[in-house]
């Protein structure tokens, strides 16, 4: 049995429970009562007590106090995370560890610290709408209807199973790729450019190598592209906004499509043009 609290529920404790359901059913029991608690498998986001020995996972008494590096404290879905990841992604079919640490990491910077902080109190003034914020509009409205509650509760669930799956995907992916372009480095740059022979997702991968500065690659029939890592590495400001009629004089190319109003990337329909137009300063 699984156990997490009742009344209102929260981004960090539904996506603590879609989680866990990745790896086979759950009998979910929604209570705050010590004596239901006690005898559960799992508890998540009541009991005042942290054990992931026992699969205890709360975060809200006075004695836990982890965070991670960036000083962003751990919230259920955090810890969770922490405590499953490296399962539920053998469960998916990702075997190598480097390439599970990296995606553990992906998953946790990209969607599970913000739903952490969020359910920590963090960004209370933050206007932007987050996936915190939606989970928790998901909730029965107005009432203290026990069954709507229940039945939005489920809906809930299923809703952000979906949207971890799809998380667990690209960053099965972005691990992968991680593997690939690592192997590429010290063969496919020239002059601080990553020539690609084929579209990979390279993007996150760039920001953790500033030796990087441009990356030229295929976009299929658009023909190649060059994308920029960081301002500073935008391409020059007398190519940007424009189109191919204005391009081309100004690169001196004949088949420059158009670079972006802000610089940070560019299309050309040939290979050589696209590592010309990398190469300006």
């Amino acid at each position: 049995m699984l156990v997490t609290h009742s009344g209102r529920f929260h981004a960090d404790e539904i996506f603590a429970i879609a989680m866990i359901t990745l790896l086979g059913p759950q009998t979910i029991t929604r209570s705050r009562d010590m004596a239901v608690i006690q005898q559960a498998n799992i508890v998540l986001d009541v009991g005042a007590e942290y054990d992931p020995a026992n699969l205890r996972f709360d975060h809200h008494q006075n004695s836990f106090t982890e965070t991670r590096a960036d000083g962003i404290p751990f919230a259920t879905a955090g810890l969770v995370w922490r405590h499953y990841a490296e399962q539920i992604f053998k469960h998916l079919g990702l075997k190598d560890a480097s390439e599970i640490d990296f995606a553990t990491q992906w998953v946790d910077q990209k969607i599970i610290r913000d739903i952490d902080a969020v359910d920590n109190g963090w960004f209370n003034d933050d206007p932007r709408p987050s996936i915190s914020q939606v989970i928790g509009m998901m909730n029965a409205s107005s009432t203290d209807d026990e069954e709507q509650q229940t039945a939005a509760f489920y809906k809930a669930i299923d809703f952000t199973q979906g949207i971890l799956v799809n998380f667990l995907k690209a960053a099965m992916k972005e691990a992968e790729v991680f593997t690939e372009l690592s192997k590429l480095l010290a063969t496919h740059i020239q002059d601080g450019i990553l020539i690609l022979d084929k579209n990979l997702p390279f993007k996150d991968f760039i920001r953790s190598h500033p030796e990087i500065q441009r990356v030229v690659y295929p976009k299929g029939d658009e023909g190649y592209g060059i994308y920029c890592n960081g301002a500073e590495n935008h391409l020059p400001e007398r190519f940007r906004g424009l189109r191919a009629d204005e391009l081309n004089p100004v690169t001196g190319l004949t088949d420059a499509v158009f670079c972006h109003k802000s610089g940070f990337m560019a299309v050309c329909k040939s290979f050589e043009s696209a590592l010309f137009m990398a190469k300006s300063q």
